[in-house]
Formats: C-alpha cells, sequence, structure tokens
C-alpha cells in the first residue's frame, strides 16, 4: 500500500494518543502527495492540520524544533538536529560501500512495495571502522536522500553519572525520534553499546546496554536508525544482532583516494592521471579527513603566500607532516636526500628517478647520485 509508513505511524499516534506522531507524519503525508500531484489529498490533510496548527509540534521545514528531550539533571538538550546540506553530502567511499549504501536507501524509498508482499524494511545500519573515513558523512548523506533531518544524539548529555539515569535518557531519545519522521544517529557508539562482560565496567553498564537493546528491539520498523563507532570491538555482541546493515567502512584504496583529492581540489587545480597515481601512492594508508586537511592546507599556503597551487604545494605540506624536513635544517642536499629517501621507499616504480627529479625540480643525475648514496 502507498504511503504505508506514514499511515501506519499515524495510525500509531492516534491509538497512543500521541497528537505530536500524528501531526508530524500527517505533514510528511502530505509532503508526499504534492510530490506525487494528488493537491487534492493534500489540500485535504492540510485542512486538518490548520485545526491543530497552535500546539506545540516538531516542523519538518522547522530549524528550531521543540520538543527536543533533555536530560532531567543537567537540562541539556539529548539530541541535535541538522537538515544536511548538499554541502554535507560530498562522501566519498569505495564503489562496494556505496553500494552497500544506496541499497540501504532504496529499501526506505520503497517500503511501500515491500510492505505490499508482507517484507519488513531494513531500517537499521551500523557503521564501522578507522576514525576520518566517511561514516558521520555516510550518515548525513542518508538523511539528505531520503530527505529527513537527522537527529544526532549527544553523549555528552545522553550519558550521566547518576544511576539509571543514561537509561531513561536513551529511551528518551528513542521516543522522540518515534514521533518525527527522521534518521536517528547515535555516533561514538561503543560508549553506550560496550560489552557488558567487561570486567573494568560498572553494573550500570550492563543497565545501560540492556536498555539500549530494548529499544532497539521496540523501534517501529518503519523508523531508521544508524549508528557509528571507531571501535567496533568494544560493542556488545547482541548489539550486531539487531542491524540489519553492517557496513565496514575502511581507510580509502588508491581509486579512493584519487576521487577524494578531486573532490578537495577540483576549484582550483585539475590533477593529471600521472599526478593522480602519484598523489594516490604517497597518501595510501591515510584516512579521508587527513587527505582533506592535508590537501586544504595546501591551497590555504598557496593563497596566503600568493603562489600558484600545483603538485608541489602537495608535496612539500606532506614533507612537513611527515617530519621528512628537519625543523631548523639548513642543509639542502640533507633535505633532498630525505625527500628521495621518502618517495623511493613508498613506490620504486611510480616514483622512479626521473619522475623524482620532476617532482623536486632536481635533474636525474642528482637524484641518481642521492639514490645511490642512501641505497636505494
Amino acid at each position: 500500500m502507498k504511503y504505508s509508513i506514514e499511515i501506519g505511524k499515524i495510525v500509531e499516534g492516534a491509538l497512543k494518543h500521541d497528537r505530536a506522531k500524528v501531526i508530524n507524519y500527517t505533514k510528511q503525508l502530505v509532503s508526499k502527495l504534492e510530490n506525487d500531484d494528488d493537491s487534492r489529498s493534500a489540500i485535504k490533510f492540510k485542512r486538518l492540520l490548520n485545526a491543530y496548527d497552535e500546539m506545540s509540534l516538531v516542523p519538518m521545514n522547522s530549524s528550531n524544533p521543540v520538543n527536543i528531550p533533555v536530560d532531567n539533571e543537567s537540562r541539556m538538550n539529548l539530541v541535535d538536529i541538522v537538515y544536511p546540506s548538499q554541502n554535507d553530502i560530498d562522501v566519498v567511499l569505495s564503489k562496494r560501500n556505496m553500494e552497500k549504501l544506496e541499497s540501504f536507501i532504496l529499501s526506505y524509498q520503497n517500503a511501500d512495495k515491500l510492505h505490499s508482499l508482507g517484507i519488513s524494511v531494513s531500517n537499521s545500519l551500523l557503521l564501522y571502522g578507522p576514525p576520518g573515513c566517511g561514516k558521520t558523512k555516510s550518515a548525513y548523506l542518508i538523511a539528505k536522500k531520503l530527505n529527513l533531518p537527522l537527529v544526532i544524539a549527544r553523549l555528552d548529555s545522553l550519558i550521566s553519572s547518576y544511576l539509571g539515569t543514561t537509561a531513561k535518557n536513551i529511551r528518551s531519545v528513542f521516543e522522540f525520534a518515534q514521533k518525527i519522521p527522521c534518521v536517528l544517529f547515535l555516533d561514538e557508539f561503543d560508549a553506550i553499546a560496550k560489552a557488558r562482560d567487561d570486567n573494568n565496567e560498572l553494573g550500570e553498564l550492563k543497565r545501560v546496554v540492556n536498555s539500549l537493546l530494548q529499544n532497539i528491539d521496540m523501534m517501529s520498523k518503519d523508523s531508521l536508525i544508524l549508528a557509528a563507532t571507531n571501535h567496533q570491538q568494544l560493542l556488545d555482541p547482541a548489539i550486531w544482532r539487531r542491524f540489519d546493515y553492517k557496513l565496514e567502512i575502511e581507510l580509502p584504496d588508491k581509486e579512493t583516494i584519487g576521487l577524494l583529492v578531486t573532490l578537495f581540489s577540483s576549484d582550483i587545480y585539475k590533477f593529471s592521471q600521472k599526478e593522480i597515481l602519484e598523489i594516490s601512492t604517497l597518501l595510501s594508508g591515510q584516512s579521508g579527513s587527513d587527505i582533506e586537511e592535508l590537501i586544504t592546507k595546501s591551497i590555504r599556503n598557496a593563497v596566503i603566500y600568493n603562489k600558484s597551487f600545483s603538485i608541489s604545494n602537495i608535496y612539500e605540506e606532506l614533507f612537513i607532516s611527515q617530519d621528512i624536513i628537519p625543523t631548523n635544517c639548513t642543509n639542502s642536499r640533507e633535505l633532498l636526500k630525505n625527500k628521495v629517501k621518502f618517495l623511493r621507499e613508498k613506490d620504486s616504480k611510480v616514483f622512479s628517478l626521473q619522475a623524482i627529479a620532476d617532482i623536486l625540480g632536481s635533474s636525474k643525475t642528482t637524484v641518481q647520485k642521492i639514490a645511490k648514496e642512501v641505497q636505494l
């Protein structure tokens, strides 16, 4: 049945006397009806909504949502609500991971078809892997693609030193996330989902994890939940079973690095394929955020020192960040030797003697002599 998610949520809210849920999901239904050119039905539901416009709600188009859950002790908000912009979704992942993300998004977008066949919607995704590789950006991408706000749980207020308060806060967050059409995002997930057999933790952790598991189980299949962690080895085994999709976001491979470099520098410089190969080899093993920081620093330095930007700016910034250029070192021969050694050890095929000579602005003969000195 078309609009089954919205209708189901409206009925659920009515049965529970939850007016906020009824009105918020009716608003989403109106939006979908308008997009489908069913203006007559949309106007009908709008008229019903207008009768309750004096109520405190969480409008889909509001940047200042109300009724956000708060911690009873600190009075701090338990969540932040973000409406991702186009700039927030510049995420570059491997082809395999992008396909998995797309599959998750399509599952929710085709919820009506799945429901009509008696198939449940995959509504939960666990993102894990090294920091700075795109987990948070993936959450923003999903919310943007589905045209839903991203409800981000705030760990600084969610976790409390008072007995039982953390579990109550978790319940409040989940209850809130089911009142409005949204994507619930639990970042740094290991902080509340750590294995219960950890001998270094007190009994409160077990209560927190039990509460988390119960809330995930009770969450409607029509609601979306994402979680992200850099420390998947710390998660309780039962947590893994609660997620329909598990996506490991690894350090970028060479192809992905090339795409990242192009993305971060496209407004100022266009690299050749040869340069992309060299940079991708050079930055192998670094995270996406590290690569972005390096490119941004290189561009910034070129701008503030009034220099034209080129690949040499990236090399110089990398040499500095990798301590290839020692502080206060004035021996130009020693500096050149360090650079040659660094590049040759990265990949002697990609960084041939001639390639290094071109990169460093030296002669091939000079580079060849240095390579012999350092036995490369």
